[in-house]
Formats: C-alpha cells, sequence, structure tokens
C-alpha cells in the first residue's frame, strides 16, 4: 500500500515569515570553468571540468550554492555547445539538495562591445558565431537579448562589472520595461577575478556602487550581490566575501526563485545574517500596501568577535534621478524597527548598509513599498492539502491551495534531488513517479506581498517488484557503451525514449522483453540524460549520467 507522509520542514539559522522559514544560505555565481577560460591552473590543480569546480566549491567554507557561467563565445574559450550542454548536466550531478546546489549558466557579451550579462535559467547557448549558439543574439543587441531572457518564466540577467556605458548605455538612458523585467542585480564588489588565493584572504576592494545606485534612480528594480568572477581553481577559497540569499530550502528550484525574486544581499563576511524586511515582506519585495511602512532589520554574525558599528537605513524614490538619503542610523545595536510615515500613492524604496567594527560591509537589496490606502488585497495565507491515490509507480497528488487574498499567483517548486520541476498553477496535479522525499513548496503572490508554505513529502511504493518497490532497474549510472533497462511484468512498460540536456529525443523504441533489455549508446557523447519509460498507464523519468 503506498503510504503519503508529510512533516513540516524547519531549518535553524533562519528568519519566520507567516509561520514559515526562510534560511540564509551563502555562495557565488560568477566563476568559469575550463570549458572557457578559467582553471587557467588546470595543469598543476588537475581540475578542468564544472563537475570538478563544483566538488571544490562545495567543500568551502560557507559555501551552500555555486554558479558557474561559462563565457559564450570563442574568445574566451567556448569551444562547442556540447561543452555547455555538459556543464548544465555537470551542475545536476554535482548538486546534492539540503547540502549544496550547482547552478550552470553563461556570461553572455564581449566587454568592448558592450558589457557582460550573467544568465541562469536558460539551459541551451545564447550566442552569435556559427556552432555555437542554440539562440541567436548578436553581442551588440540588448533588447534582443532582454527578451530571449523574458521568454522563460525563471530565466535571469545579472550585471557582471559594469562600465558606465555598458548594455546599449543602459546607466543613461530612461527606464526600459524589458530590461527591468530581464536584470535581476549586479554585484557591490566583483572579483579579483584572477586571484589565486585559496585561504580566504585575497577581498576584493574595489566597489560598482555608484553604478548600481544609477539604476536605482532610474526606477529599475535590482538587487545587490557579491562576486567572485573566478579564473583559476579556487572556488570559494580567495576571499571571504559572499551572496547571501534567502530561501525556504536548499534546493535548486528555491535559490533559482530567490536570485529571480532578489533575496539576496552583498556581504564582506561569510556568515553575516541580516533580516530585512517592511511589513513582513523580505528585501527584494516589490508590495503595495495601506498605510506607512514599519522597517525592521535583525543581524546576526555568528562569529561574536565582529560587532557592528552602525546600521544605515535609506530611502530614495524610484525613478526620480536623485540619491537615495538617510532615514535614519544606530550604533552598535544590532537591530532596528522604524515606522516611516508617508502620503497615500507615496512610492519608496528602502535599503540597509551595516558596518562592522573590523570595516566589513553588508548592503541588502532594497524594497520597494508603494502606499494605496485603498489596497483592499491582503497578502495571501499560503497553505496546500495533499491527497494521494495509491498507485504502485506513481502518486498522483492534487495539492490545493486553500489561502486567502485576491489576484494571487503562484510559483509550486517540486524537487526529489534528481529532477527539479515547477509549476504556475493555482492547483496543479503532479505525479510523483518513484519512491523518495520530496520538497514541495508553494509561494502565492499579489501586489501586497508573498508568502510560502513548505513540506516534505515522502512516498514510498509498493512491495514486491524489482529495486525495493520502482518496477525497474536502470544500470549503471553512470554508463559508458551499453545501459541495462529491467522491468517486472506487473509495472506494464512498453518502450524507452532517452532525452538529451536539450529537450531533443535521440532514442525511443520498444522494449524488447519484460526482463533485461540492453541499449548501445557508445555513440552517446558525455553528459547529463533523460531517460522515459512509457507504457499505456504511465511515465517514468529517472536522470542518466553518460561519461566517456
Amino acid at each position: 500500500m503506498t503510504k503519503l507522509l508529510l512533516a513540516l520542514f524547519f531549518a535553524s539559522s533562519s528568519t519566520c515569515f507567516f509561520g514559515q522559514a526562510y534560511n540564509f544560505y551563502f555562495g557565488n555565481i560568477h566563476a568559469h570553468s575550463g570549458y572557457s577560460d578559467g582553471n587557467k591552473d588546470s595543469l598543476t590543480s588537475g581540475m578542468y571540468t564544472p563537475y570538478q569546480d563544483f566538488l571544490y566549491a562545495k567543500e568551502s567554507e560557507h559555501i551552500d550554492f555555486y554558479g558557474i557561467s561559462e563565457h559564450n563565445h570563442s574568445n574566451a574559450g567556448m569551444s562547442s555547445k556540447q561543452n555547455y550542454y555538459n556543464g548544465v548536466a555537470d551542475a545536476e550531478l554535482a548538486t546534492i539538495e539540503d547540502d549544496f546546489v550547482a547552478l550552470y549558466g553563461m556570461e553572455w557579451g564581449i566587454i568592448s562591445q558592450g558589457g557582460h550579462v550573467l544568465i541562469y535559467g536558460y539551459d541551451s547557448l545564447i550566442g552569435w558565431e556559427n556552432n555555437l549558439y542554440d539562440e541567436y543574439v548578436q553581442p551588440t543587441d540588448f533588447q534582443g537579448l532582454w527578451n530571449v531572457i523574458n521568454s522563460k518564466p525563471n530565466c535571469f540577467g545579472y550585471l557582471a562589472h559594469p562600465q558606465a556605458a555598458d548594455y546599449d548605455s543602459l546607466l543613461l538612458k530612461p527606464l526600459d520595461a524589458g530590461a527591468d523585467q530581464a536584470i535581476v542585480g549586479m554585484p557591490f564588489r566583483s572579483g579579483p577575478a584572477f586571484s589565486q588565493n585559496f585561504t580566504y584572504s585575497n577581498p576584493s576592494t574595489g566597489s560598482y556602487w555608484s553604478r548600481y545606485t544609477q539604476l536605482l534612480k532610474q526606477g529599475y528594480h535590482v538587487g545587490v550581490g557579491l562576486d567572485h568572477d573566478t579564473h583559476y581553481s579556487v572556488f570559494g577559497r580567495s576571499q571571504q566575501g559572499r551572496m547571501g540569499l534567502l530561501a525556504p530550502n536548499l534546493t535548486k528550484n528555491e535559490i533559482m526563485y530567490a536570485l529571480r525574486k532578489m533575496h539576496f544581499y552583498s556581504t564582506d563576511d561569510w556568515n553575516f545574517r541580516p533580516d530585512f524586511r517592511i511589513n513582513e515582506q523580505p528585501m527584494g519585495s516589490i508590495i503595495e500596501q495601506a498605510g506607512d511602512p514599519t522597517i525592521f532589520i535583525d543581524c546576526i554574525d555568528l562569529d561574536l568577535s565582529e560587532p557592528i558599528n552602525y546600521i544605515s537605513i535609506y530611502y530614495g524614490v524610484p525613478g526620480s534621478g536623485q540619491q537615495a538619503t538617510l532615514l535614519t542610523q544606530i550604533g552598535a545595536q544590532n537591530t532596528v524597527s522604524y515606522n516611516h510615515p508617508i502620503q497615500n500613492g507615496e512610492t519608496f524604496y528602502y535599503y540597509a548598509r551595516i558596518v562592522q567594527m573590523d570595516g566589513d560591509e553588508i548592503f541588502t537589496s532594497p524594497i520597494w513599498y508603494t502606499r494605496n490606502d485603498d489596497q483592499t488585497e491582503v497578502v495571501p495565507a499560503a497553505h496546500y492539502t495533499a491527497d494521494a491515490t495509491p498507485a504502485c509507480l506513481g502518486v498522483p497528488l492534487q495539492l490545493t491551495y486553500d489561502g486567502t487574498g485576491t489576484n494571487n499567483q503562484y510559483f509550486w517548486s517540486f524537487s526529489d534531488g534528481v529532477i527539479p520541476s515547477y509549476s504556475t498553477e493555482a492547483n496543479p496535479t503532479v505525479n510523483f513517479e518513484q519512491t523518495g522525499t520530496y520538497h514541495v513548496t508553494v509561494h502565492v503572490e499579489n501586489a501586497a506581498g508573498t508568502s510560502f508554505y513548505t513540506q516534505e513529502i515522502t512516498v514510498e511504493g509498493c512491495a514486491g517488484l524489482l529495486d525495493h518497490g520502482l518496477g525497474y532497474k536502470i544500470y549503471p549510472n553512470p554508463a559508458t557503451t551499453q545501459l541495462n533497462i529491467e522491468v517486472d511484468a506487473e509495472a506494464a512498460i512498453e518502450e524507452i525514449a532517452i532525452i538529451d540536456a536539450m529537450g531533443r529525443m535521440i532514442l525511443r523504441q520498444s522494449l524488447e522483453n519484460q526482463g533485461k533489455n540492453t541499449l548501445d549508446i557508445s555513440a552517446f557523447p558525455s553528459g547529463m540524460y533523460v531517460i522515459q519509460l512509457l507504457g499505456s498507464m504511465q511515465r517514468i523519468t529517472e536522470s542518466l549520467w553518460i561519461q566517456k
């Protein structure tokens, strides 16, 4: 009998919103492997592939997530689209949810032709050179780039080490709505790009703050991070500076969602946790509510020997062309709570700057607040129930939203540690097709704000079938030249399909028998693939790594 076990998931070092916990995670999303112009010391380090680099980053201090953003063109070392697909597969292989999340994207563009943009959530290559793109965008066509990024709901761009006239002079022109939708942030600090330090003692001392505030003055909704821009094999270890991030769980979907929603911050201190919110909404939020904003920040640093010197709260008018000004400042305290009286119809953005006694700086991403006393929407209270229909090889779950609020939007995140997926439906039906423990989170949004609800769901299969209740075996994994598939007669599997990292079906054939079937995969290049076992009543999906 299939069992469905539900348990609320909570973690330590967290901040609560509506009874659920955001956790603080730390990492970097700007680095390069030997697939472009990174791992410059590969002859001595022995590291070249993204997978090797992810494993190294995972063992670095205070690294929970790590992104490799490969240069997308040949002058910067990208030699083949297949390498890019392999990098995407490497990130999936290196991810161990609740422990470490690996992300793989690209650094698009040429510095001399308008600047670099980090792009994540677009798992095929955007470019302009022959045989080095799946989506064509020439290096000076930033409007085209924003359109491509905006074509996928979970994709985003992040401006890398921006210069004043970069991105077709984006910082010097009026607000561009397409760019505002595509771009989620930029760094306060970046680099040193060519640091070979692995003792955490080579921090960046530069600043892109004037360019960041220029975007805020123009009305852009952008968060602020911190970049390593790593080109040598020191992933996560050149310095103690980090991008900090708020998410319910350490899963790929949740990290991507947090980046897309600007729930991140810049910190010179690798474990500093600033709980910054307005009316209980976290950094990065864009909200419209009745009444005045109540600004709150509570700072936690587990290193008690690094006390706070002062906390400053700034506010500005988006699109005004004027710099944000100081709203309030306190010294030698960890907590600030401040009510800011504003007029009905006014909009401000607010952010915090924290300076520690040792000189380390922390900047939060802003919160944009509009006072609208006619606002009738309330922040929706997210919750759901899960009803299981017993089945040996799949448990269809109807996840039912029973929250409050109007004009709500939804982002459901499902992950079993292998295949992350998501849905924007109000009441999606999800078929969890194998035994395992799944993270399920729903974020419910409207103009007043966002809340979320997260659970761990454990699905246990039927006894008596192959492989402890799954009804099938696929081995070896990783594979090289041959792949074996064993299917129990009760599973009623009729066909097998193999799909590559581009989503292309490269093999589909009938299974000859319900015992052992052997496939020749010697012609398939190394990388991550998806296997589907198909029957008249079900579809089973598994990940396959081919390593030559």
